[in-house]
């Protein structure tokens, strides 16, 4: 398993490499009538959501024994779903123009890390059941 430091790095470059391609999408003018102006409240709120999820899920894995550990990433996997509705009722409730192509900007980012999540699961898979059979 990495460590936490390791971790948080990762999403953080994974959060730079999202923020990277909406600039330059934005910068391409076939490409622009796609990408909200606000889409960076977007790309704010899901690098903080996915430190969120990587702090919780250190924790858990230090502290939960091995059979509770699907749960773990089940209920992060919820957690982050919830979270995400959340934001996007408050946002689509106070108001915003272009209400489709940001909830469509939002989908995209909410897949991208989804995406990422789960390969950073599956690459600390091994890992994580060689130390369930010790235990």
């Amino acid at each position: 398993m990495q460590s936490i430091g390791k971790q948080i790095i990762t999403s953080l470059i994974v959060s730079l490499v999202l923020a990277a391609i909406v600039f330059g999408l934005q910068q391409m003018e076939s490409t622009a009538q796609f990408i909200h102006e606000k889409v960076w409240s977007i790309i704010i709120f899901s690098a903080i959501l996915g430190l969120i999820v990587v702090i919780i899920g250190d924790w858990g894995l230090k502290n939960m024994d091995a059979q509770s550990r699907p749960n773990l990433f089940l209920g992060l996997t919820v957690l982050r779903l919830l979270l995400s509705m959340g934001f996007v009722g408050i946002v689509l409730f106070v108001g915003i123009e272009d209400r489709i192509i940001w909830v469509a900007n939002f989908f995209a980012a909410y897949l991208f890390y989804l995406v990422f999540e789960i390969y950073s699961i599956l690459s600390n898979l091994r890992a994580i059941s060689t130390e369930g059979e010790k235990t």
